[in-house]
């Protein structure tokens, strides 16, 4: 038999029998009654779902958006409990607002955590569509690159040369500092080894060779990356986020040659000056080590001079150049890959520094190879 309420209670019919369960409620559901249906609705209504629930309008009146919530409410018990759900008695009106309510409220099961296998297909997958990218990139900044060399009116002066300024000179104190250290770091740690051998003033050699060849650009890169390429992801994302971009493409401005080309231009030549000064720096660090040995500055240079060679310079600025392509391509391709959401900036500077150095390194490790087969 269908019990009624009672009292303050809404009026609901809510029957059971051998096909489930049905509810009809009278009268109006708006914003008004809605709380006290819903309360009379879960008072009325068996604690398990043993079949279908049925939803009549027939006798509904009138029906709002909060009485809408009815339906929705009853759906998700109905699929909770994994029984059907069906509404009779309402008109095509009704029945639009209603079907539009329960668009995806069907109760979603939790995402299964991917496996081993899983998690590394899709870190490859990432890895390779990132490369895939990288070399687009590049060689979309190649077809610029050329164009500008037929019209070098194109090229902004003006931003390359404060792009030159911004990550070239504000940059020369950390990477001097650090390109000291690493120099007195090194000697330092060859001192005791060497002075074994009987060989105290060969650490200049370990020294210079490690500096010049090495260590000077590879400092300079990843400060390169840490400073540089965030700051390029940053800015570039930003104006995408803001659709500054969309807005320069709307006036047929491209923002590779307008934004990218300066600042690629920028680091690679102002790269190579901060190694060598890294280079200066990281020898002058060694003599500090040296020097408190007792050996004297003519004989610590007389020693590096045999150490170094023309072509092991030329080695250190190579690499200087093509870490600075690679940091700033990536920053920039980063910053114009910023998706939406307030972490995306955040998102693509992480990345950014994170692809950078993993760059200059697999760089590093193709360019050592590459010169050691040259005999350079």
């Amino acid at each position: 038999m269908p019990r009624r309420s009672k009292g303050a209670d809404a009026p609901i019919a809510v029957s059971e029998g051998a096909g489930g369960v049905l509810i009809a409620p009278e009268g109006a559901i708006d914003a008004e009654s809605i709380g006290r249906v819903r309360e009379t609705l879960e008072r009325k209504l068996p604690s398990r779902l043993a079949g279908a629930v049925t939803l009549d309008f027939s006798k509904v009146t009138h029906l709002d958006a909060s009485g809408v919530s009815v339906a929705v409410f009853l759906f998700r018990l109905a699929k909770g409990a994994g029984v059907g759900f069906e509404i009779t008695g309402a008109d095509k009106d009704r029945r639009l607002l209603i079907d539009l309510a329960l668009r995806g409220q069907e109760p979603q099961e939790p995402a299964k955590a991917p496996g081993f296998v899983r998690e590394v297909g899709a870190a490859s997958i990432a890895i390779r569509d990132g490369v895939v990218d990288l070399v687009r990139f590049i060689g979309e900044i190649a077809l610029v690159c050329v164009h500008l060399v037929r019209y070098p009116q194109h090229l902004r002066v003006g931003d390359t040369i404060a792009a030159m300024a911004r990550h070239g000179s504000d940059a020369i104190a950390v990477v001097g500092l650090l390109g000291f250290l690493i120099g007195a770091i090194i000697a330092f740690q060859t001192f005791d080894p060497m002075a074994k051998y009987g060989a105290k003033l060969q650490v200049a050699d370990v020294v210079a060779v490690s500096v010049v060849r090495e260590l000077g650009p590879l400092i300079t890169a990843i400060i390169l990356a840490g400073r540089s390429g965030s700051a390029f992801a940053a800015e570039i994302g930003t104006m995408k986020v803001t659709q500054e971009l969309d807005a320069l493409r709307t006036f047929g401005i491209d923002p590779v040659r307008f934004l990218v080309i300066p600042r690629l231009i920028a680091t690679t030549v102002v790269t190579p000056m901060l190694a060598i000064w890294a280079s200066i720096l990281g020898v002058a660090g060694g003599y500090m080590i040296l020097g408190a040995e007792g050996f004297t500055l003519a004989q610590y240079t007389d020693e590096v001079r045999q150490a170094l060679t023309v072509g092991g310079f030329v080695q250190g600025l190579v690499k200087a150049a093509v870490f600075a392509i690679l940091v700033a391509s990536i920053g920039c391709l980063s910053g114009l890959r910023t998706g939406q959401g307030p972490g995306a900036v955040g998102l693509s500077t992480t990345r950014a520094v994170v692809a950078g150095i993993v760059a200059i390194i697999l760089a590093d490790s193709v360019l050592g190879a590459f010169f050691y087969t040259l005999g350079i």
